[in-house]
């Protein structure tokens, strides 16, 4: 039964918002007209999204038709509450927050975070910047219908309203999540109703919805999406879920042993606990052939699949375990060639002993270099790889074509392509298929 529900000024906004809530496997449902609300059975879904079309509204008619939304939606039993707004801060912003609050009981409180670090939105002291940039000095300036004129939130803010409002500053929100309790029980004690917050990363969001949280007074979220996600997570820890698709395993086999890769990889433990193991690749130095730690690597790997739902191996993640290629290669009087064909076999041999006992719920493969998916493929008697899509540029998807692995989704990357988050999102791409 949906318990959260994200009102949106447009349709993009709405799909937005709701596509984050679907990366974090809440199964969403967005109306293209804020008049169907009705027609819905909200136990089919954990949140709804309902496109209000309000931004182009006179601020008068963009207070009505939100609170409009919110009373309809309260009625139908939902008890969580997110007025989205735009990532660059335009339309309606004072007029559809006192909106949302006039229809929500018990003096509910407003958490304002103008923040997606992933389209570069940050708010610090205050003001919104895009990349770097005011907003008001963006594109977003000079918008024919609703333009930025300020980038002080509290400034555009306060034109449609007159509701107090108080700011918890960087400062704070680098603090963690105890402080940032602190401080906003102290800006509503001191009357405000609308609380704006720093914050540049993910990990600043993170914090600002478990501080909110801590408070324990009603509230709603205001933000581009990114908060909402977050404090939709904390909402529904422990609860029952609508099962949207089958849960899924993803296997990470990353022979890159770069810098961005380490990064991607340690990005990607960070964000959703994956269990990545360091394999030392100094097993595969001396012979093409088999060696004993193989069967080992592979059953601890096996093992961590039972109780979690992405991980795998990668090359060299310990700095120990780096070697000097050229080096080892002149020491055993073989080509550079020849260590790296050893390292990237090793590595597939025991990503396939792995793989051998079986897991359930696969949903897919991620490897990171191109000759490791050939190693890969070659060792899983692989014969193909059927492409479906481009995750992003120089990032292929698809599925493999014959072997006991057939019809397995796959995700290929060089191990210098991509941002930090690349695996991350990778990872999401497999879950979701």
């Amino acid at each position: 039964m949906a318990e959260w529900a994200v009102i949106a000024d447009d349709l993009t906004g709405a799909n937005t918002a709701g596509v984050l809530l679907t990366n974090s496997y809440f199964r969403t449902l967005t109306t293209i007209e804020h008049g169907t609300i009705g027609k819905f059975p909200l136990q089919d879904y954990d949140a709804i999204v309902v496109n209000a079309s309000s931004r182009t509204l006179d601020p008068a008619e963009a207070y009505e038709r939100i609170r409009e939304c919110t009373g309809q939606l309260l009625q139908r039993g939902i008890t969580r509450f997110s007025k989205r707004i735009d990532s660059t801060i335009r339309g309606n912003l004072g007029a559809e927050i006192e909106g949302m609050m006039d229809a929500l009981p018990d003096n509910a409180i407003a958490c304002v975070v103008a923040v997606y670090p992933a389209s570069g939105r940050m708010v610090v002291g205050g003001y919104q910047l895009v990349n770097g940039i005011p907003v008001h000095k963006t594109p977003a300036g000079s918008d024919p219908v609703k333009p930025v004129h300020s980038s002080a939130l509290s400034e555009e803010i306060s034109t449609q309203t007159a509701l107090p409002q108080g700011l918890i500053p960087l400062s704070v929100t680098l603090q963690g999540s105890e402080a940032i309790t602190a401080a906003a029980r102290r800006q509503i004690e001191q009357g405000a109703r609308i609380l704006l917050f720093d914050a540049i990363t993910f990990a600043d969001i993170g914090a600002i919805a478990e501080g909110i949280n801590r408070l324990q007074v009603p509230w709603f979220a205001v933000d581009p999406g990114p908060f909402t996600q977050k404090a939709c997570e904390l909402a529904y820890l422990g609860k029952q879920r609508v099962t949207r698709k089958k849960a899924g395993k993803v296997f990470i086999v990353a022979a890159s042993a770069s810098d961005l890769t380490r990064s991607q990889l340690a990005y990607l433990q960070n964000e959703c606990q994956a269990h990545i193991i360091d394999v030392d690749i100094r097993h595969f130095l001396d012979s093409d052939g088999e060696q004993p730690v193989e069967e080992v690597i592979a059953r601890e790997i096996w093992e961590i699949s039972q109780c979690n739902d992405v991980f795998g191996l990668r090359a060299a993640g310990n700095k120990e375990f780096l070697i000097d290629i050229k080096a080892e290669a002149h020491k055993r009087g073989i080509t550079q060639d020849d260590i790296a064909r050893r390292i990237t076999y090793g590595l597939a041999r025991i990503a396939r002993k792995a793989l051998q006992p079986g897991m359930n719920y696969l949903k897919g493969i991620y490897l990171t270099g191109g000759d490791m998916t050939v190693a890969f493929c070659r060792e899983s008697q692989v014969e193909a790889i059927e492409l479906i899509d481009e995750v992003q540029p120089h990032i292929s998807f698809g599925t493999l074509v014959g072997g006991p692995l057939h019809g397995i989704a796959l995700i290929t990357k060089g191990g210098l392509i991509g941002e930090t988050n690349t695996v991350m999102v990778c990872t999401k791409y497999l879950l979701n298929y």
